[in-house]
């Protein structure tokens, strides 16, 4: 091959495509937040045209390119909405997801994880260096306001007869001679300013002195509750699915050999659910919700009736936490680097109760939510293994049932998140509303374990059992939409409010609709 031939392969690599389109998206909105240097927006439209001619050579997925469209639209959201970094993480996880679903499964072809991961790291410390600079700069006062350019000095742009512009402090503004005609060029002080026209009289020497200017001493608010709620509710839950993806291998390019044997058996057992009349399929989940929810009754009468008991309930908790993580961090090396050899199984298990030591010692928010993005991503790979997507649907409508009696009736799911907060037991993220966040608390928005692993197990089961992405995109994006209602409706309120009818609610709709779409295109 000549030169040319080999640049437009190398340009055909899943890869180097996905890079430069990514690199192009982070250009083009440096370009956009940062317009006039020319050196941005020409590096946004070289890669984006170099990444238009290799993508033009591969058999891309549109779900793909919807997902990666949204993390652009997320980070250029950041700017506008400054929601202290947390739209901005969401646009980078939503441009990871969308590097997984570029390449259809059935191709044999994807892009490397560690590409995949790096590329997410990079958009997310990206935008989140930028939520820190744009923080630090709404603290400062600002440089210029009509009311600080009094006995400012600037020259006449146009004639004032009386009115025209005039240029003070490297700005344009509207001015209105008081006192006879300014030709353009003269020099102007500025005397008051009436909204934003400024009063201005010629100047000539001698210079009187200049009137002092007052500086402002508002200090504008570091943050907006509202964006960071959505943002960062939005942030857990494409986290806990680009994780439950990779762990899961459904995007690896060979979707009937999974990762991990340990899914291999629930796998089939899935298939052979399948196989069952629809009908059968949903009455094989009356048992499973029944027991959940004996379960969670259980808990609570332990708590609020038998004092000594908790501890006997902590330490089976966290027996039952340790072991998630340990399977947690064995699917994602598996699916990351490969096999993993005997003698490192204790590293892991060590590792995985580190983590759990660590948050009893130091219970900060961070390695709370680390920690629960492994366990709800191992969590919903597990159980989607087992379900088909119309057996998780019915699962769902029982869960939804279960958690407004919980929440609103008898109220003991809000004492379990109590006493799970107190305990330092982790059972729910907790995203810290101001920024910096407080040490002594703040405002927090909770999101229960369940609510983020039992809506993405829809979205697994339906990208395992569809022949198209668009059922498991269409659930993705319905428990997006999901959340973006319940911190809409609910969050003003200032109470604790169940999320299942939100998230499942959303997940339910958003997987009707991407079947619809699939029967629509011909692949019903």
């Amino acid at each position: 091959m000549d030169w040319l031939q080999q640049l437009w392969a190398w340009l055909a690599d899943p890869n180097v495509a996905y890079l430069l389109l990514v690199g192009g998206i982070l250009a083009a909105i440096a370009a956009w937040s940062i317009p006039g240097t020319g050196l941005a927006e020409g590096l946004a439209v070289l890669m984006l045209g170099l990444a238009l001619i290799g993508l033009l050579r591969l058999p891309i997925s549109a779900a793909g390119l919807l997902l990666i469209l949204l993390g652009a639209l997320l980070l250029l959201s950041e700017m506008y909405l400054q929601s202290g970094g947390y739209l901005g993480l969401s646009g980078a996880l939503a441009l990871g997801l969308g590097g997984l679903f570029l390449l259809p499964s059935g191709t044999g072809r994807r892009i490397a994880p560690v590409i995949l991961v790096g590329t997410t790291l990079a958009a997310a410390t990206a935008s989140l260096g930028l939520a820190f600079l744009m923080r630090q700069l709404r603290r400062r006062p600002p440089l210029q306001t009509p009311e600080r350019l009094i006995g400012a000095e600037g020259i006449a742009q146009t004639d004032l007869d009386p009115e025209g512009t005039v240029w003070v402090r490297g700005e344009t503004w509207s001015a209105r001679a008081v006192e006879g005609r300014i030709a353009a060029g003269e020099r102007v002080r500025v005397l008051a300013v009436h909204g934003l026209r400024l009063h201005v009289a010629r100047v000539e020497p001698p210079l009187g002195p200049r009137p002092a200017s007052s500086p402002e001493t508002s200090d504008p608010p570091s943050g907006s509750m509202g964006p960071a709620a959505l943002g960062g509710g939005m942030a857990i839950l494409l986290a806990v699915h680009l994780l439950g993806f990779l762990e899961s291998g459904l995007l690896s390019g060979d979707p009937s050999r999974p990762p991990d044997p340990s899914l291999t058996m629930a796998r089939q057992l899935s298939e052979q659910l399948a196989t069952r009349p629809a009908r059968e399929q949903v009455l094989s989940m009356i048992p499973l919700a029944l027991g959940w929810i004996a379960f969670g009754l259980l808990i609570a009468f332990l708590l609020l009736r038998l004092r000594g008991s908790q501890g006997i309930l902590r330490i089976t908790l966290f027996g039952a936490l340790g072991s998630a993580l340990f399977f947690s961090l064995r699917l994602l090396i598996l699916s990351l680097l490969g096999p993993i050899p005997l003698w490192a199984l204790p590293i892991l298990g060590g590792l995985a109760f580190g983590l759990l030591l660590w948050w009893r010692r130091r219970p900060g928010w961070a390695v709370l939510n680390l920690m629960g993005l492994l366990l709800c991503s191992a969590a919903a790979v597990y159980l989607s293994s087992f379900w088909t997507p119309i057996a998780a649907a019915a699962l769902l409508l029982a869960m939804i049932l279960y958690d407004v009696l919980a929440v609103y009736v008898s109220g003991h799911m809000l004492r379990l998140a109590s006493w799970a907060l107190q305990e330092r037991v982790p059972l729910m993220f907790l995203i810290p509303l101001t920024f910096p966040p407080s040490p002594s608390g703040g405002p927090t928005l909770a999101i229960g374990f369940g609510d983020a692993v039992l809506p993405a197990a829809l979205t697994f089961s339906a990208l395992r059992a569809h022949p198209t992405e668009w059922p498991a995109l269409g659930t993705l994006m319905g428990i997006l939409l999901g959340h973006m209602a319940l911190v809409s409706w609910l969050l003003p309120r200032g109470k604790g409010h169940a999320g299942l009818p939100f998230l499942a609610g959303g997940a339910m709709l958003g997987y009707g609709f991407g079947a619809l779409l699939e029967w629509a295109l011909g692949f019903g």
